[in-house]
């Protein structure tokens, strides 16, 4: 059994990990060495998909079971969601021996691979998730004893309120990027992997009409050009292609102004599993000056300095002589700052960029 210090140095590494995904690997593996296994998992699965976090020693199995495609055939996860129990529960807890001399996951995989017994239990979070932790263990060591699942169960409860945690601190952590926005003026929503909002900011809200929400809370725009362009920046977020179009002019409608949506790709810390949000909209909107939308762009695109005076002048007509005598810089400075503030931007050329800014000109 684990003395007090050993129980109390696990669960802190648990509360450690929900504030700082970085540790995940390490607890998990900590917990791995006190159930005699090798190592293990943790998965955060629901509707949107299936996120993960391994400790270092089970990585290259795990990299090998995800490209064999066995996430979509794992029987013992569906017979762990299917138990419904609220502790550890073991292979043989699951299925019978003849059972599992059938499986192909053990058959073809875990067994060839050295591995074929372990131990797992799932948490059901208040936002649907289910939070799965499963320990794997050499062949040769045979299962994972009631002795040692009696030890997890009393890690468990700590290890529930971590996962939990952890996935309430993600969500604090969005919230807060779009009061952020808020402060700063500019609208602001969440998009998770189905084109859905999650969460927006008050003044997101106030673009309803030009901007709609539509069934299962999908986000459309009432301009059917702009719209288009707004799914297909969406459907190609993690491909990052020169010339992707990211910025999208929505046009007057009545009395509301014209405005600018910007797509901004969400790069998920790998260990942080428990975020779901894949893009943050952030909307330009036409009632500030052109220069300070277009300092708002540059801020966005990563822009140096030098390209953010580059990106205004171009905003307000100049020319790259015009731009290198006013800034007393060599005009092939300004050509390649031109250039770069383009690639930065996915624009094709000076007048596809000033084009994308428009709606706000007026």
């Amino acid at each position: 059994m684990l003395d007090a210090h050993e129980f109390g140095d696990a669960v802190a590494m648990l509360y450690e990990a929900a504030a700082v995904p970085e540790v995940w690997p390490d607890a998990i593996a900590r917990l791995a060495r006190i159930a005699g296994c090798t190592g293990g998992l943790l998965f955060s699965h629901s509707a949107l998909g299936t996120n993960w976090v391994t400790c270092r020693e089970f990585a290259p199995v795990f990299a090998h079971f995800m490209e064999q495609g066995w996430m979509e055939r794992n029987a013992r996860m569906a017979g762990l969601l299917a138990h419904g129990g609220t502790g550890f529960v073991t292979d043989h807890d699951l299925f019978t021996d003849q059972e599992l001399a059938q499986i192909p996951l053990y058959t073809e995989f875990m067994r060839p691979e050295g591995y074929g017994w372990g131990t797992a239990t799932h948490v059901r979070a208040s936002s649907g998730e289910n939070i799965v932790f499963t320990l794997e263990r050499k062949l040769e060591l045979g299962p994972v004893s009631r002795r040692e699942v009696a030890v997890l169960d009393g890690i468990r409860p700590h290890l529930a309120r971590a996962a939990v945690l952890a996935s309430k601190l993600q969500m604090q952590r969005a919230q807060a990027s779009l009061a952020s926005f808020e402060h700063a003026g500019s609208p602001a929503a969440l998009i998770d992997a189905r084109g859905s909002v999650s969460a927006t900011n008050p003044s997101f809200e106030t673009l309803f009409g030009q901007i709609v929400i539509r069934a299962r809370d999908r986000i459309a725009l009432d301009d059917e050009r702009a719209h288009l362009l707004l799914q297909k920046a969406l459907s190609e977020l993690a491909q990052d292609r020169l010339g992707d179009t990211r910025s999208i002019p929505v046009p007057r409608k009545d009395d509301n102004p014209a405005f600018i949506v910007h797509v901004l790709p969400i790069r998920r810390q790998a260990l942080d599993i428990f975020s779901r949000a894949q893009a943050m909209l952030v909307v330009s909107t036409a009632d500030r000056s052109l220069r300070v939308e277009a300092s708002l762009l540059c801020e966005l695109y990563d822009l140096t300095r030098a390209e953010a005076a580059i990106a205004n002048g171009m905003l307000e007509g100049l020319t790259a002589e015009a731009l290198a005598a006013a800034r007393g810089v060599g005009r092939e400075t300004v050509r390649s700052q031109i250039k770069k503030v383009l690639a930065k931007t996915g624009c094709r050329s000076q007048g596809d960029f000033i084009r994308r800014l428009a709606p706000l000109a007026g």
